[in-house]
């Protein structure tokens, strides 16, 4: 449990107060002298209008529950009180349940019933199973985030963000010795990264959009990347101000820190290709899983199978995410999904996700998406842990043309007409053949 007083500000009393002016002032009371009539003056334009509506207070707290009590005490007076911080203060209590991870088979499939026939030997593996020292470190940053937040309770972590995870499990094949990360968790969108080799333009109007993923590989074309053109125009205003030598040190800091900061991606924008959430299938994980190096600590480019009921779709780790939220997937897997997830719309709220990371399966060097043999990896990676059954989807390309269209088919001759009082034509008399060579040729010696 956490609390925290703080006095509250002008700006927050105005919010809750709204609308508390008294439109219905009396006219005054004594007899006015009859004055001439005025002269009439312009219409002045109609006043803004003020909603006058109750203002929904809790709702701007992050799906948190939100109470409020009200008490009053005797004080001195307004001049004294006014002036006193403790005279006017709220009182904030922030009380959060950490849960704690499982792994029982029953809790699993109550979120998924199709798991345990996906994957058959998922009893026997959660018979020898590991909760992952990363549930609880994920949990600890995750309450360290709300303590740095209670100065601000529209900035807390809503409550979706901090019941996104169900549970981490190390599994490990008995006979294979294959190692398998299980997370159970939601899904968010992830939007980012760039590639203009393959795909010359790609949408960066999500608000939290970066053109790079952790995941990346040497360019192989000129093709230039559509998003240096901005950054170089950011460069130049940052280079121009510090041209004028700014005398505040700290605007001078900002600005050295932003040149450098730009000078590095202009240069990585020119020299890489990275993955593209919108056509390639990758997992995001939170930097807390990339922590103290163990034997089941991923890495980027390893290979994962995503689950949801009784799908199993291939990807990778493609880039590394806060390090306080869990359950992060490209656009293209979410999509496949839910057809109507985008950036704003998450395809599902609820912890029916499960990824199975594979620690240590990376290929390297990174190299652009090949989607045919990603599949084939993690068929043969799920074999290693027991096999599944339901369907392994198999991903189409969405950076290669598509083949043209086959030519239409000629259509069909008409029939032709036969009628039936016409009278037939005589057949053609046969002519016999004439005689062959072999038969006109006369025998040796009768000459």
């Amino acid at each position: 449990m956490m609390s925290v007083r703080f006095a509250v500000s002008g700006a927050l009393i105005a919010l809750i107060a709204f609308s508390a002016c008294d439109r219905n002032r009396p006219l005054s009371s004594a007899t006015a002298e009859p004055t001439p009539t005025p002269v009439p003056l312009p219409t002045p334009p109609p006043a803004p209008y003020v909603p006058n509506k109750r203002l929904e207070i809790g709702r701007l707290f992050n799906g948190f529950r939100y109470k409020v009590t009200l008490e009053t005490e005797n004080g001195t007076t307004a001049a004294v009180d006014r002036d006193e911080p403790e005279s006017y203060t709220v009182d904030v209590q922030v009380k959060v349940k950490v849960p704690k991870p499982h792994h029982e088979l029953a809790e699993i499939t109550r979120l998924n019933s199709e798991l345990v026939n996906t994957l058959p030997e998922l009893p026997a593996l959660l018979d020898t199973a590991v909760i992952s020292p990363v549930f609880d470190n994920l949990y600890r940053l995750k309450v360290a985030s709300l303590q740095r937040s209670l100065n601000r309770l529209d900035g807390l972590l809503s409550r979706h963000n901090f019941f996104d995870c169900e549970t981490v499990l190390e599994l490990q094949h008995p006979k294979t010795k294959r190692r398998a990360v299980f997370i159970q968790s939601d899904m968010d969108v992830d939007t980012d990264g760039s590639d203009s080799d393959r795909v010359p333009n790609v949408d960066g109007s999500s608000l939290t959009f970066q053109p790079f993923t952790s995941y990346k590989w040497d360019k192989k074309t000129p093709q230039q990347n559509a998003f240096i053109t901005p950054r170089e125009a950011e460069l130049k205003t940052v280079e121009l101000e510090l041209a004028t030598k700014p005398a505040n040190a700290a605007r001078v800091k900002d600005l050295k820190e932003t040149q450098g900061r730009l000078k590095g991606e202009i240069a990585d924008l020119k020299k890489y290709s990275y993955l593209i959430a919108a056509t390639d299938p990758f997992i995001v994980l939170p930097g807390v899983m990339f922590g103290k190096k163990t034997p089941f600590t991923p890495a980027i480019g390893d290979y994962c199978a995503v689950i949801y009921n009784d799908t199993i779709y291939p990807a990778i780790v493609g880039d590394v995410g806060p390090a306080f939220k869990m359950g992060e997937s490209s656009l293209r897997i979410c999509r496949q999904l839910n057809a109507r997830a985008d950036m704003n719309n998450r395809p599902t709220s609820d912890l029916k996700v499960t990824y199975l990371v594979f620690p240590g399966s990376a290929d390297k060097p990174w190299a652009a998406p090949d989607l045919e043999k990603w599949r084939a990896r993690c068929e043969s990676l799920l074999g290693e842990l027991g096999g599944f059954r339901g369907t392994l989807f198999a991903w189409d390309d969405l950076t290669k043309p598509k083949p043209p269209p086959p030519p239409p088919a000629p259509p069909p001759l008409p029939s032709p007409i036969v009628d039936a009082n016409k009278p037939k034509p005589n057949p053609t008399p046969t002519i016999p053949p004439s005689p062959t060579s072999a038969e006109t040729a006369v025998p040796a010696g009768t000459e």
